[in-house]
């Protein structure tokens, strides 16, 4: 009761004075009315020995008096207006530091961190206390966090406002120093609003801030801390991700990962339970051979950024190899073979076919593997040069049939003498020689070459060739090692040893199975820019915050070859991709990052609490029930006393039934249907998934903006509905995303709906998975489940929206209406000009439009046509909006030549 009493605050405290006034009012309610009077009255004795059938007492009793007083006293402290653990109540008495965190993990819970840190600042404000705000990650470019201060609250708030997540780890130990660089030192109380990961030695940051003053750290329940996508580390032939969680998760932790190609499709998404005793959690793909190479990105479902996502480059990508040679042949001679060498250094990585050439080619491979082949019929010669031509990457290996060809050899990078290079034998002067390490411009930079790796014998180039160019690894004499060459489009590599341990033992090294990953790597993006690599890969793509490829700032810097691999994300190398040309490497947070810690053993000196453990609740509104419902009950009191039991239940029923039944019922619902009919509201159906109701919020909220900027059409807000509870017919167009999820809807939701639409209604029905199925709304499960929803309901024929369709120029001129997805069809009603204006009550795409209209407010999907995309997406909602208002407006005649010039026709 005591704890419970100090959490109280009073924002009116001089009110509680009015208490020194309670005696007074218990004398007037003791006096009022007067006493009576004794007269004497001679015919009085004629009335002795009578009983009234009505007294009425000479005062009043007691305990009325008393519940009166206590009436008056409930007004009192509700007019002071107690509020129970207020959000406002600071700790401390002088400055006031703000710890944000601002690395990677807070994106998932970032809206808390801000708003919490938001309600603590405007407090700052009241209470008229100096502001410091800290981040804990280096801003972009830099090598130190920021600090800002001292400040009044407005300049706080502003600098709150423009801080957003970063897609790099935290730097405790530079937050540290910044805090040691500090003048004011002492009496600066701090809260750290934390995401909860401990992303280094934290201890020492947590010291240095509980001793200026005392550390309040706020985080995330367990449950909510972030998570973390990484590449499996198993080499196999599937797909397959880890999931990261920290160790204090709750058992069974459910979580859901896409497979994401780079127009926005998910190809494939697979659903796991976390357990904190089998982490990181595997999750392995079933994708069709055929779309594998689509998928550019892994993505946890529901979480935002950059930990959530992993992006795939080049490497990744399972090519299709072709090795002609029989199959039967790398089983039935096991260490002799050279197909043998090439079938375990590849298979983990590629799609491997053997056979004849031509039979290779129907599998229309990225790569062709000719082992020691010295001589090939011209005309499978003239296919297979063809087939270099139009982009194949030809791979060859030198070996005795090549040193023994009598005939000319077709095909190579550069011309070979004929004979091989012996360097070992008792008839030579030369010792083996070994690799030397690799050119800055070879593709193979930066991978390690070993000394142990002996070459006893090669093929070398003719004399007089001027070969400088086409040498992409040279052993440690000078003499070349592979060679390549651009014909046309395709590319012509050739390694100057064989495939087998016969002339070398590169074949039995790792070295091998790098070198081929990389030649493979390349196929597809040969030119003549990248036969030879820079020393340096370019940034290309990069992550923001919320996980969103957006172009690379002026601060990212370029990273060497030779260092990519080792390369952790940091200000200046933020997460994304790499490389030059068509090349492309891929730095990941997941690769650097192998183990999630939650930030424990925090010192006693130091408060921990969790985000929405601590709640305001203003106590006036139940204060002031109270004493009405005490008046009430004196009122009842008095009329039972002055007219008895019968007069007390005939006045008390209604007055019951009105007061407890009717304002809760119907009060809220009328202030709500008055509150949408003062303006237009765009409005959303919610899903009960908050992070797709928070994106459709979002995304009409920022719809709402651009309507205002843009036409005279001015909305007064957003309006989350419900088809069951909410009377829908004050919203003009309706917004319904759908998810595999959602179930058939009630009979009352149906009648809603069905009423809706009969009278005027717009629903945009939003799938959210770009339906491939062209003239058919069908074949995927969100479409299944748009099905299943409003199976019951009585609607039109639709079609596919036809060319000429007045939504593409109701206030755009529009030819594609995108969101997050382009491609898709979109249906409208079949005769929506009867009776509607031109207007049709359902229209269905797949597009997700609120995400694309959400991408400007912290929405973290990425759209493949980016900027000119997110801009389509926009109008096509302005045209949905003045379409539903203005109906067939401009499909009149007299809008024709205006709207021909417009399309220069």
């Amino acid at each position: 009761m005591i704890g419970f009493l100090q959490n109280i605050v009073f924002m009116n405290p001089w009110i509680l004075a009015g208490a020194a006034g309670l005696p007074l009012l218990w004398y007037l309610l003791r006096i009022m009315p007067p006493a009576p009077q004794h007269l004497i009255l001679p015919t009085t004795r004629f009335l002795k020995g009578l009983i009234p059938e009505n007294q009425t007492p000479s005062h009043t009793p007691w305990w009325i008096l008393l519940l009166r007083v206590f009436i008056a006293l409930l007004v009192l402290i509700a007019l002071a207006h107690p509020v129970y653990n207020p959000a406002g109540q600071l700790p401390g008495h002088g400055a006031l530091r703000i710890v944000i965190d601002n690395s990677w993990p807070s994106a998932t819970i970032w809206d808390r961190q801000i708003k919490a840190a938001e309600e603590t600042l405007s407090q700052a404000g009241r209470e008229k206390r100096q502001i410091y705000i800290v981040t804990t990650a280096p801003a972009p470019g830099e090598p130190k966090p920021l600090q800002y201060g001292p400040m009044n609250y407005a300049e706080g708030l502003s600098i709150l406002q423009g801080l957003e997540p970063l897609p790099w780890p935290a730097d405790y130990k530079a937050a540290k120093e910044l805090l040691s660089e500090q003048k004011e030192k002492s009496n600066i109380t701090s809260l750290w609003y934390a995401h909860g990961l401990n992303e280094g030695n934290i201890h020492p940051l947590i010291k240095i801030l509980a001793a200026q003053g005392g550390l309040h750290y706020i985080s995330p329940k367990p449950g909510n801390t972030p998570l973390l996508l990484r590449p499996s580390e198993k080499t196999t032939l599937d797909m397959e991700v880890l999931v990261e969680a920290t160790a204090n998760i709750p058992e069974g932790l459910p979580v859901s990962v896409q497979a994401v190609t780079a127009d926005g499709r998910v190809l494939d998404h697979q659903s796991a339970t976390l357990s904190p005793a089998d982490l990181p959690a595997a999750i392995a793909f079933d994708v069709p051979e055929a779309f594998r190479n689509d998928i550019t990105q892994f993505r946890l479902a529901g979480k935002t950024g950059p930990g959530g996502m992993l992006l795939l480059d080049e490497s990744s990508r399972k090519r299709s190899v072709g090795i002609v040679a029989p199959a039967e042949k790398a089983e039935a001679a096991p260490f002799i073979e050279a197909s043998y060498y090439l079938k375990r250094a590849l298979e983990p990585y590629t799609s491997l076919h053997f056979g004849g050439l031509h039979d290779i080619l129907e599998q229309e491979p990225s790569v062709i593997v000719l082992p020691d082949i010295g001589a090939m019929p011209p005309e499978d010669l003239d296919t297979l040069e063809g087939w270099v031509k139009k982009g194949g990457l030809l791979l060859r290996f030198s070996g005795p049939n090549m040193a023994q060809g009598q005939n000319e050899l077709y095909l190579l990078p550069v011309p070979l003498r004929k004979g091989g290079r012996s360097l070992q034998g008792s008839l030579t002067w030369q010792e083996p020689v070994t690799i030397a390490p690799f050119d800055e411009r070879s593709p193979f930079y930066g991978i390690t070459v070993s000394d142990e790796i002996i070459i006893k014998q090669q093929m070398l180039p003719a004399q007089g060739q001027e070969i400088e160019d086409k040498i992409w690894a040279s052993l440690s004499d000078g003499t070349p090692l592979i060679t390549a060459a651009q014909l046309d489009s395709g590319m012509l590599v050739l390694i100057h040893t064989t495939a087998t341990p016969e002339w070398s033992d590169l074949a039995l090294s790792g070295l091998f199975v790098k070198i081929l990953r990389r030649i493979v790597s390349i196929s597809g993006t040969a030119s003549s820019e990248n036969t030879k690599t820079s020393g340096y890969l370019e940034p290309i793509l990069t992550l923001n915050g919320f996980g969103s490829l957006q172009e690379p700032g002026s601060f990212v810097r370029s990273v060497p070859a030779k260092d990519f691999e080792q390369t952790e994300p940091s200000s200046v190398h933020p997460p994304g991709l790499y490389g030059r040309g068509g090349a492309q490497q891929a730095l990941n947070i997941g690769s650097h990052i192998k183990r999630l810690e939650a930030t424990a053993g925090l010192p006693v000196t130091v408060t921990q609490k969790h985000y929405g453990s601590e709640y305001e609740s203003d106590l006036m509104p139940f204060l002031l029930y109270s004493a009405v419902i005490l008046l009430l009950a004196d009122w009842l009191i008095m009329i039972a006393m002055m007219f008895g039991a019968r007069a007390f239940l005939r006045f008390a029923t209604p007055v019951l039934l009105l007061f407890f039944i009717i304002p809760p019922a119907y009060a809220p619902a009328y202030a709500q249907e008055q509150n949408y009919a003062d303006g237009l509201y765009l409005a959303y159906m919610r899903t009960g998934d908050t992070n797709i109701d928070t994106i459709s919020h979002q995304g009409l909220k920022s719809l709402t903006q651009i309507l205002k900027r843009r036409t005279s059409v001015e909305p007064a807000g957003v309006a989350g509905l419900d088809p069951e509870r909410d009377e829908l017919a004050f919203f003009p167009i309706i917004y319904w995303p759908v998810t595999p999820e959602q179930k058939r809807l009630s009979p009352k939701a149906l009648g809603n709906i069905q009423s809706y639409l009969d009278h005027g209604g717009t629903i945009l029905f939003d799938t959210r998975d770009r339906n491939y199925a062209a003239r058919a709304l069908s074949g995927t499960k969100n479409t299944e489940a748009l099905r299943r929803m409003i199976g019951g309901l009585n609607l039109p024929p639709l079609m596919p929206m036809p060319e000429n369709h007045v939504l593409g120029k109701s206030f755009y001129l529009l030819d594609s209406f995108p969101g997050r997805y382009r491609g898709g069809t979109i249906w409208v009603e079949q005769n929506s000009a009867k009776g509607r204006d031109g207007v049709s009550s359902i229209i269905i795409g797949p597009h997700d439009w609120a995400g694309a209209w959400a991408a400007g407010k912290g929405q973290r999907s990425s759209m493949s046509g980016g900027s000119r995309q997110q801009e389509l997406a926009q109008r096509f909602g302005v045209n949905l909006v003045m379409y539903a208002l203005t109906g067939n407006y401009k499909a009149d005649q007299v809008h024709v030549p205006f709207i021909l010039e417009r399309l220069g026709q």
